[in-house]
């Protein structure tokens, strides 16, 4: 398999998170400038990563459902998405939420912030829902260690590699997407500590 990727991707992170779960191991990644997708049209007709080619000549796009699609091949040694179809469903539900939902704010603040005279109104209410909605990841781990359990799944790996912002980020990277996460999701001391606790948790699990 081939995964083409981008420095840094907070949606590559996800599926190199789903496949190292999984202990399944990548032909190759193919690292792709940010300013230049060329070569990600020209596998994928999109401009978008990770695109994954595998094995069998398949070329899958959009990271969550290369996850589905990582879950339902290598079912072992434990599933992303639970069996019973009401709590996958849960799951679904969430991964809809943060993605539809969620990822407006950063995304509106840093359109916003791009603009010649920018609107310090609106991007202070999208912040304000961004740290609303911390105490709801917060609340989500009580009692447990991940999301929707006490192993990690597909709920995780949508949520961690954007919510890691609180506490950490990469050296280099300058991505103003994730500056926006940096500025508005960081954590004081003592803070959501069980939010904290799962970021330092997901950060040991291994990637392919």
């Amino acid at each position: 398999m081939r995964l083409h990727a981008i420095p840094h991707s907070t949606n590559v992170d996800r599926v190199a998170l789903a496949l190292g779960l999984k202990g399944v191991a990548l032909d190759a990644r193919v690292q792709h400038d940010p300013g230049d997708r060329a070569g990600v049209r020209a596998v994928s007709g999109q401009e978008l990563v990770p695109v994954l080619e595998t094995d069998d000549g398949q070329v899958l796009t959009d990271s969550m459902a290369i996850v589905a699609w990582i879950d339902a091949t290598w079912p072992r040694p434990h599933p992303l998405y639970p069996a019973d179809p009401a709590a996958r469903r849960e799951v679904e539900a969430f991964v809809a939420f943060f993605d539809g939902v969620w990822k407006v704010a950063p995304n509106a603040i840093e359109a916003e912030q791009a603009r010649p005279e920018p609107d310090l109104a609106a991007i202070a209410a999208w912040a304000a829902q961004l740290r609303g909605w911390q105490h709801g990841f917060d609340a989500l781990l009580q009692g447990r260690d991940h999301l929707f359990g006490d192993a990690p799944g597909a709920a995780d790996i949508c949520a961690y590699p954007f919510l890691r912002f609180a506490t950490s980020s990469d050296p280099g990277d300058d991505d103003l997407f994730h500056g926006v996460l940096l500025e508005h999701l960081a954590l004081g001391a003592g803070e959501h500590s069980r939010l904290a606790a799962w970021i330092t948790r997901m950060a040991s699990l291994p990637k392919a």
